[in-house]
């Protein structure tokens, strides 16, 4: 009688080669975790190390469990029989389906890494277990001419984590067993001498890693699965990194995103947590792969425009709810013929799914939320199918269309409507309901039997009548008109939206432009040369006066001229202005600029202006005495009077000129639009009129009165709505127009109440961020501060030890001398956030200043040497007291000085100097940098605002802000002073109530 027998390459056949790829073998090894009752399975990928940890906290195996089920090949786990018992399970859980149901979970470890190390630890009632130990080195059931029984598995048992030597022990079991091989002509001696390298340079102590890594796992004290596997297989590292071009998921995010469905609302709490740390370099820091935030969550999907969700029956029958742009709820049914009404063998499933429209214009989302859900799309979209909450790979996979959704739409989108990257949900079986669905053995999804066949087709033909009966233009269906109606809403509303954001795009740049324009011609004394420029050429006119011989005509000439004078001037002034903005929201950077400008337009008027004019007024009071004549004091006051007049009268009449414009074009605009509606809804009541032309109401027997007249009814009113809605918009907008006196008799618009309300939004939008990156600050001082104490105290305490041996020990001073010396430059920088954390513990108390420009020396003085600036001091300085908390000045002064570091580097003066200085009631920070442009002097204190942009020096904008918050909740203030002499920019550090303070 002859028997079958297994080569050793049978188990490479079963498991790498049948297994469709790594991301697909750890998705088993994540459902074997599941089989196993953890709560948590987790990933450390070292690459620099050629190591990949994979750790559960589930049930475990005994030596038993692992020889009779792991090592043993074709157990199904959900089968048992007398020899072999039941998989265990977890009294104190809900019992959990069983999805690694084929075995080959242990098998696929092989396509990870061509050795693992195992470590597991049982759990069971009143037994208590030892940690089981197998190393297994795949190569060798590679090799031909092997019988499975040739193989030597090391397998041991112990108390605790094995060290370096038991693992090189176990290595030893598997070397010897290959010279057995070798001596018996199995295998070559180069094979044996391949694997043996590769076994012996498997350098991995469990006892040594396990404390290092993240999560708790301890298998000295709980229970679970650990499998430490190394060399990886070079392909991991292209399945998580993927193409660096390109923005499609990676094999391993498609693969392992959506474990467990997480993305619908109220799905059920999963049984089980991921993780997959990679780590790319030696430094700590890892990348977490399966970050649920990149994933869709329940949020996005109720965001999306439409929902659908309901039931097939055991026929294949759909009966659920369609939510169309969050408005129109249908109940709706879709039939399915194809198994004329039979039960099928799929067997009824569920459907819950969202659907984004793929373009703006046709989306209720902001364009920001439908950006961020639309990338979700283009990476994870598709539908997903879960068993009992797993998923089944490689469905939802957007490469693996088996719904035919994008090929379809090749052929027609408008027809076939859906795109697989603008849909996500589930589809949802369970092993009882849907047992006749069976996956393939090597995961890439289930086996096409007549169970798939049937739930493929059922789910086609869903999609297709879905799309016929809301989403295909020109689509007799009622319920698609609603779509379509509001499709072409939302596009009207977009592409009006867009047109206003173009024109105020537009303008905002040339109102930027101008504003540049403006700080740039003021920085360059632009308007003071031009200005000098109108004053000799009005000179030269004055002095044509002079050969005039009639002093009568004379006197005229110079009346005349000194008017034209000054109209020149009032149109130079016109001429830099820069009008309101009108028509756009400027940003509170571009705001504080126009304030700015403001400020900088009142100087000039009262300064280059009125300089000017009495310039002007100088030329006449000279050449009417150098003519000898005399000008009527009242025809000169009496013609600028007029002067003035006229012009005030000119920009009111044009402006009510632009009003009446404005409203008579508002009215004519009115007047078509409802005349054009009211049109409209003649010709559509006209029309359903004709209708009755065609009816043939006595001769038909199938006429049906109350369903002819309620499509009539529809129509008609579908005008209406459409005819007053619009008007009621329209209506609203003309109401929204307002104004009223305000306290100072000023007249406020609704225009300047929209823009001061859109302003103050913007505003609040920025502190938000702004306060919420305080608040990550402020925590993460806290923490430092916490973490660093005690350790500082450690290693100066340490310090201390090392000193006793330095004092006996030449050879160590060296070393005691170099290591005390970078430790305290450190703890110089620790020592920053000492006054910092003393807020619930700390006085007011005498400040000396020669003490803060110690701490700032302390501080700062390697930076100052590196950049070669000198950090000096005056006597009235060093005399100066300041009476508070040391936490709050201390860390303003450290601001600005840093500041002007950073700015000192940039200006590259011939001596950089940082000059500290006092008075009797101030303290002056200056230095001789780059100064500070004229529009910025009004926004320095403001939160958010920085000009430096260059990489890692990018400021936040917070410094000043800071400061100048925490110096008034002092009864202090900081501001900017007037540049004192050697100097270009001073910050001035005062009480707010001197008085007060001294």
């Amino acid at each position: 009688m002859a028997k079958f027998k297994a080569r050793a390459r049978a188990l490479d056949l079963l498991g790498r080669q049948q297994i469709a790829g790594i991301p697909t073998a750890i998705n088993e090894l994540f459902k074997n975790a599941h089989d196993a009752y953890a709560d948590n399975v987790e990933i450390d990928y070292f690459r620099k190390n050629q190591l990949l940890i994979l750790r559960d906290n589930g049930l475990g195996m005994t030596r038993n469990d692992f020889e009779s089920r792991w090592l043993t090949l074709g157990t199904e786990s959900k089968f048992s029989n007398r020899k072999t018992p039941p998989p265990p399970k977890d009294p104190n859980k809900p019992e959990r389906p069983i999805m690694g149901e084929k075995g080959i979970g242990r098998l696929a470890i092989a396509s990870i890494g061509s050795q693992v190390l195992i470590l597991t630890k049982a759990k069971r009632p009143g037994e208590n277990h030892k940690i089981v130990a197998a190393l297994i080195n795949w190569s060798i059931f590679e090799l031909p001419g092997l019988d499975l029984d040739d193989v030597i598995v090391s397998i041991q048992e112990f108390d605790d984590l094995p060290t370096t030597s038991e693992i090189n022990q176990m290595k030893k079991e598997i070397t010897d067993s290959l010279k057995v091989l070798v001596k018996s002509d199995d295998i070559t001696y180069e094979d044996a001498e391949r694997i043996t390298e590769t076994v012996n340079s498997f350098d991995v102590s469990p006892k040594e890693i396990s404390d290092s890594l993240a999560g708790n796992f301890n298998l000295g004290n709980g229970c679970g699965t650990h499998f430490y596997i190394s060399p990886i297989d070079e392909t991991l590292n292209y399945d998580i990194d993927g193409d660096r071009d390109s923005q499609d998921a990676t094999k391993i995010e498609k693969m392992l995103v959506g474990f467990t469905n997480t993305m619908t609302p109220g799905h059920p709490e999963p049984l089980i947590n991921l993780a997959f740390r990679d780590y790319r370099s030696d430094d700590g820091r890892y990348f977490d792969i399966l970050d649920k935030e990149q994933f869709f969550t329940p949020e996005d999907f109720e965001l999306a425009d439409h929902h659908f969700q309901g039931t097939f029956d055991e026929f294949g029958q759909f009966s659920g709810t369609i939510k169309v742009y969050h408005e129109k709820v249908f109940e709706h049914k879709i039939s399915w013929s194809d198994n004329h009404f039979k039960a099928t063998d799929c067997g009824p499933f569920k459907i819950n799914f969202a659907y984004l429209q793929g373009a703006l214009r046709h989306s209720i989302l902001d364009s920001e939320n439908w950006a961020r859900v639309k990338a979700k799309g283009d990476k994870f979209g598709g539908i997903y199918i879960y068993r009992d909450n797993i998923r089944i790979l490689p469905y939802g996979d957007s490469d693996y269309d088996f719904l035919d959704v994008e090929k379809n739409r090749t052929k027609s989108a408008s027809f076939y409507f859906f795109s697989y990257r603008r849909m996500f949900g589930v589809v949802n079986i369970t092993r009882n309901d849907n047992y006749k669905l069976k996956e393939k053995a090597g995961r890439e999804g289930f086996i096409e039997n007549k169970a798939y066949r049937q739930l493929q087709d059922i789910l086609k033909n869903f999609f297709i009548q879905l799309a016929a009966d809301f989403f295909r233009e020109g689509s007799s269906s009622p319920k698609a008109e609603f779509w379509s109606q509001k499709k072409d809403e939302r596009e009207k509303y977009y592409k009006a939206l867009e047109r206003r954001d173009q024109q105020a795009k537009v303008r905002k740049e040339k109102f930027q432009q101008s504003l540049n324009t403006f700080f740039d011609n003021l920085g360059n004394n632009q308007f003071k040369n031009e200005l000098d420029e109108l004053l000799q050429e009005q000179e030269r006119q004055f002095a044509a006066i002079a050969s005039i011989q009639d002093p009568e005509e004379a006197s005229q000439a110079l009346i005349e001229r000194e008017l034209e004078a000054r109209k020149q001037i009032e149109a130079y002034k016109q001429k830099i202005r820069v009008p309101q903005p009108k028509g756009f929201i400027i940003s509170r950077e571009t705001r504080k600029d126009y304030e700015a400008y403001t400020d900088e337009l009142l100087l000039m008027e009262s300064g280059l202006f009125q300089e000017a004019v009495s310039k002007i007024d100088d030329y006449v009071e000279d050449y009417t005495t150098r003519l000898n004549i005399e000008i009527s004091k009242r025809k000169r006051l009496e013609q600028a009077v007029d002067f003035i007049s006229s012009e005030a009268k000119k920009a009111a009449s044009g402006k009510e000129k632009e009003a009446k414009e404005a409203v008579s074009e508002i009215t004519a605009k009115v007047k078509e639009l409802t005349n054009e509606l009211m049109i409209d809804l003649d010709n559509q009541i006209r029309e359903v009129k004709d209708r009755f032309k065609t009816l043939s109401v006595d001769s038909s027997e199938d006429f049906d009165l109350v369903q002819e007249r309620k499509a009539m009814e529809a129509d008609i009113l579908q005008g209406k709505e459409r005819v007053t809605g619009t008007l009621e918009r329209v209506i609203k907008q003309l109401q929204a127009i307002y104004w009223d006196k305000g306290i100072d008799d000023e007249i406020i618009t609704s225009d300047q109440i929209t823009d001061a309300m859109a302003e103050e939004l913007d505003e609040l939008k920025e502190r938000i961020h702004a306060d919420i990156e305080l608040s990550q600050l402020g925590l993460a001082v806290g923490v430092i501060h916490h973490e660093f104490n005690s350790t500082v105290k450690s290693i100066r305490s340490s310090i201390k030890d090392l000193r006793a041996w330095a004092d006996v020990n030449e050879n160590l001073d060296g070393v005691y001398q170099n290591l005390k010396i970078n430790f305290e430059h450190l703890d110089g920088y620790l020592n920053l956030f000492t006054p910092l954390n003393r807020r619930l513990y700390r006085n007011r108390e005498d400040i000396g200043a020669l003490e803060i420009k110690t701490f700032l020396l302390d501080l700062f003085k390697p930076r100052l040497e590196r950049h070669n600036i000198q950090l000096k001091h005056t006597k009235a300085y060093a005399k100066k007291n300041l009476h508070g908390f040391r936490s709050t000045f201390y860390p303003v002064f450290v601001n600005v000085v840093d500041n002007a570091i950073h700015w000192l580097n940039q200006g590259n003066p011939e001596e950089k100097i940082i000059r500290l200085h006092a008075d009797e009631n101030a303290i002056y920070i200056s230095n001789n940098g780059p100064e500070i442009q004229a529009k910025d002097k009004q926004q320095i204190f403001d939160l958010g605002f920085s000009r430096k942009r260059k990489g890692s020096t990018k400021g936040s904008g917070m410094g000043l802000h800071i400061s100048r918050e925490v110096l008034n909740a002092e009864n202090y203030n900081i501001s900017l002073d007037t540049s004192r002499e050697g100097t270009t920019v001073t910050f001035k550090i005062e009480p707010i109530n001197p008085e007060e303070n001294e």
